[in-house]
């Protein structure tokens, strides 16, 4: 099974593209040939370098364009200022093209494959393994890297590059890697921020680890978007195992609550958000400042391996089978990898909206609205069957 968020930075372009790619290379790759938990990192290592390499592909028109115009304007021995009182649209058009270039993809997903949990994260998306111990208490292990800066080892990365923190101050959670944002890779001289950096500073470089046997004491696993793990900054600033625990410690109180998988997700993101207007609004009236203004892209995602849900039963009296939800995007359920089969069902959830915004976020029948168009991964696929090409053992449909 393969579940997975991509999270955008200024835009979900990136997001989005990256999505339909890596679902593809991982669905379609040979998977079932891996027989280590080396062979199946570097598959998924090698899936994100596809994605990177496909970024780079379709970004070569801006970067061309962006060229000439600068190589123009400097061989007539103009400089910014002059360029800007003689030609403005010429400015604007720059500014456009750099906005493009620098959107980037926070990402994390997980893998589980002959019963083994692989993760990979690169940016801010977070992964969270909840287990129970010998005594049935409930612990929750972060599996994932914070790739920003506050994160001591990133910090001290941008230290050696000639990167001052303090010039940073006011965006701690700058994504130091991420798939795409040209801007703080290639062209970092142009970007203020990092032109001073002796190399680039924003880098492609994932963590990966795995894999993680799935036994009876695994509970649940959480995927967050970076607008979530944001949200948790914001609201419990001391340090961030204290937001682990607190949405971990919400999470199992609507598995208590709530009577579906996707009632549980859809509730503990109500109360981030509504946590995170409440600490805004007690800043403001004690007129202390506010280090945030809005929410980003909220998405939450569970896979339940056993965790009890007592109120989740079906018409015919069962327990609901429910094992995966996300929201607020896409929700389906997914089947668990059994024995030496590898069942893969793409669980992906990407969103661009502010929750607090749902003015679209339903569809007529009251279900959460998909932000992802998947139909050049199924057309894909269909190439695949028709060639007789696809992987043996995986269900597509």
């Amino acid at each position: 099974s393969l579940y997975a968020i991509l999270s955008g930075h200024n835009g979900v372009t990136v997001a989005e593209n990256a999505l339909q790619e890596l679902a593809a290379e991982l669905l379609l790759g040979p998977l079932n040939s891996c027989n280590t938990d080396e062979a199946v990192k570097e598959l998924i290592r090698q899936s994100l370098m596809s994605v990177e390499k496909s970024y780079y592909d379709s970004i070569n028109p801006y970067v061309a364009t962006k060229t000439a115009i600068q190589l123009h304007y400097s061989s007539n021995g103009m400089n910014q200022l002059e360029i800007s009182q003689q030609h403005k649209h010429v400015l604007e058009k720059l500014d456009a093209i750099d906005k493009t270039l620098s959107v980037g993809s926070s990402a994390v997903l997980g893998l589980i494959h002959r019963s083994r949990l692989y993760l990979c994260n690169i940016g801010n998306c977070r992964a969270l393994l909840c287990k129970t111990d010998e005594h049935d208490t409930l612990t929750v292990t972060q599996l994932s890297v914070d790739h920003n800066l506050l994160n001591a080892e990133e910090a001290a990365r941008f230290f050696r590059l000639g990167l001052m923190a303090q010039n940073f101050e006011n965006v701690p959670m700058y994504s130091t890697r991420c798939i795409g944002n040209y801007q703080g890779k290639a062209g970092y001289k142009d970007y203020d921020l990092l032109s001073s950096a002796s190399a680039e500073p924003v880098i492609f470089e994932p963590e990966i680890v795995g894999g993680i046997q799935i036994s009876p004491a695994c509970r649940f696993l959480v995927l967050m978007s970076s607008g979530l793990c944001r949200a948790l900054a914001d609201i419990f600033p001391e340090d961030v195992s204290t937001g682990n625990r607190e949405l971990v410690r919400m999470i199992s109180e609507e598995f208590q609550n709530q009577s579906t998988l996707g009632g549980v997700a859809q509730s503990v993101v109500h109360r981030i958000v509504q946590a995170h207007h409440d600490t805004y609004a007690q800043l403001f009236n004690e007129q202390k400042p506010q280090p945030f203004k809005s929410l980003d892209d909220v998405t939450l995602l569970i896979r339940n391996f056993n965790y009890s849900l007592p109120k989740a039963f079906r018409k015919n009296g069962n327990h609901s089978l429910n094992h995966t939800t996300s929201f607020n995007s896409t929700s389906s359920d997914a089947t668990p990898t059994d024995g030496n089969n590898s069942t893969i069902h793409t669980n992906i959830s990407v969103t661009s909206s502010n929750i607090s915004q749902p003015g679209n976020l339903y569809d007529s029948n009251l279900r959460i609205r998909p932000h992802v168009d998947f139909s050049d991964f199924y057309k894909r696929v269909e190439e695949a069957r028709n060639r007789g090409t696809l992987p043996p053992n995986i269900e597509f449909d």
